[in-house]
């Protein structure tokens, strides 16, 4: 098969997370006596840039965006590199949860210093928090928060309470620095005053770097702050990240030294390690899936005999071998790694298996002896998989042989997943791939019905009664049984075609780049830079 590049990988996240009271750290404040002082300048060639407006509510911060956000802003709640919250990453130095579960109070660390020079307060963090909410915003992954929400207050210029109508005991998370961009805090006074469209040409955060150069559609220049209250960070004086939309451009600039770090296709990870390059992976990291759009009207994928002879249609062991050199494994279903058996996931599931004779069988009890037409759906400008075309070409080869006729369709990503959550697309497929979520979150976004759902893959009442059932639970045994429950039920009904699971991998330039601590565990690319150790 042809191998087509695609932009680059999309930032979506998960977490695992104590839910009630964490310790308070020490306070913000000028980098310790270790600290290193920043040198030197990393260069990061990416497909993907985004609107370069450094607004986190303007667009959704995914691959491309979120890596040059995280080092521009902060977050209310931290993270670890492995997925956990911490106390030490972020503005809030401590959480709690009400007894009566219907507030959160965040305490926020005192000194910590906007860009301009400005205090990060309570003021700012309800502003930020706010802005979220407002019709035009995207929020993508607000989830359960989005309804539950009612209103913040503030107590004092260091501490905060968020009121909802009903508990919604993963909050914290929801502001975090292990999902999207919702998190990040934002100047109230210098946004109000700029504007939208000024901010983006003047944008200030609290982040360990200020946009220093940005030059739309060609690159964004970063330098490190003087002194930033989290030790330890920055590393490099100067982080450039430049558009790069060709991966063979990418790679010629990793050779000549005009790039340091890249994100390649898997099939080219051998050559670029015999060239002297560094690589540095992650397994279950990503998820590539198929998803059968509109199962609950009368169209055929509403059978689970249908639903089952796709699955059985598909050899994930070739495809896996050809198109991705053997850089993933197949898998049962989303979400079953590390992470997702901790949720509750079942791990004794198997990947369904390769077997045409019974799905061709299946189609015919279903009623659909000579096959039958639907739409594969290519979203072109989805971020993030640059093998995507040639899953779909390879998807469309073993429904062939069993029957079916699925003409490929190209569209852009963000207008048809309007069309999904609207409920619009009817009798089709389309494939997906998307970073390693907690069990709680997948659901939510793929199957729960209801306000708070995204896609709207796969519905079924039993599920909505579970999660919202599981919103509700702080039992961790509890919550683990409700998890694995629903994961069972999507199993057993073949909800989705679960394919692979990805390595996620960036090439490094040894003489740069010294080490980095990739955290895999929560976002499908590389984020969080300020753990890459210079050379």
């Amino acid at each position: 098969m042809k191998r087509t590049c695609t932009v680059m990988l999309v930032a979506v996240v998960l977490v695992t997370f104590g839910m009630l009271a964490v310790p308070i750290p020490s306070g913000a404040g000028a980098p310790g006596p270790g600290a290193v002082k920043p040198t030197g300048e990393l260069r990061i060639a990416l497909a993907f840039l985004g609107g370069q407006r450094f607004i986190p509510w303007a667009e959704f911060v995914s691959g491309g965006i979120k890596q040059y956000m995280m080092l521009i802003h902060d977050y209310l709640v931290g993270c670890t590199d492995d997925g956990q919250l911490s106390p030490e990453g972020g503005i809030a130095q401590r959480w709690e949860q009400a007894p009566d579960k219907l507030s959160w109070t965040f305490w926020l660390r005192q000194g910590v210093k906007f860009h301009d020079g400005t205090e990060v307060t309570a003021e700012d963090v309800k502003f930020s928090i706010e802005s979220l909410f407002e019709p035009k915003a995207t929020a993508g992954l607000l989830g359960p928060v989005r309804t539950a929400f009612q209103a913040l207050e503030i107590k004092d210029p260091y501490t905060v309470v968020i009121h909802l109508k009903r508990p919604a005991i993963f909050l914290p998370w929801s502001f975090s620095c292990a999902v999207g961009g919702e998190g990040m805090i934002l100047p109230t006074k210098h946004f109000q005053q700029a504007g939208a469209d000024g901010f983006a040409k003047n944008p200030v955060g609290s982040g360990p770097y200020k946009v220093a150069k940005n030059s739309l559609g060609a690159f964004i220049r970063l330098e490190a702050v003087d002194h930033h209250w989290r030790d330890g960070v920055p590393k490099y004086q100067t982080v450039t990240f430049m558009l790069v939309p060709e991966e063979s451009t990418r790679l010629a600039q990793l050779r000549t030294g005009e790039a340091d770090v890249i994100a390649v296709s898997r099939e080219r990870v051998p050559e670029v390690k015999a060239a002297g390059f560094n690589v540095f992976s992650k397994l279950n990291d990503q998820v590539v899936a198929v998803y059968m759009q509109q199962q609950w009207d009368p169209v055929p994928v509403a059978d689970t005999r249908v639903r089952q002879a796709l699955n059985l249609a598909i050899d994930k062991e070739a495809i896996m071998k050809f198109v991705f050199a053997g850089q993933g494994v197949p898998v049962a279903m989303y979400p079953i790694g590390s992470y997702g058996v901790a949720g509750g996931a079942d791990a004794e599931l198997k990947p369904y298996p390769y077997d045409p004779v019974k799905a061709k069988q299946l189609l015919a009890e279903a009623g659909y002896p000579n096959g039958f037409k639907f739409t594969e759906y290519l979203l072109s400008s989805q971020p993030g998989l640059p093998e995507l075309v040639d899953i779909h070409e390879a998807l469309a080869i073993y429904f062939q042989a069993i029957g079916l006729d699925a003409p490929l369709v190209v569209r852009e990503f963000v207008p048809v997943l309007a069309k999904f959550r609207a409920k619009e697309m009817q009798g089709i497929l389309w494939c997906l791939w998307t970073s390693y979520r907690q069990p709680h979150e997948a659901i939510r976004i793929f199957n729960y019905s209801k306000e708070g759902g995204v896609v709207f893959s796969y519905e079924n009442p039993a599920i909505d009664q579970m999660y919202e059932q599981l919103l509700q639970t702080l039992d961790q045994p509890k919550r683990a049984a409700l998890q694995q429950a629903m994961g069972d039920l999507k199993f057993n009904e073949y909800a989705e075609i679960p394919l692979f699971w990805l390595k996620a991998e960036m090439v490094t330039n040894p003489k740069i780049v010294a080490d980095y601590v990739f955290p895999g565990s929560i976002t499908g690319f590389f984020t969080h830079l300020e753990y890459v150790v210079p050379k």
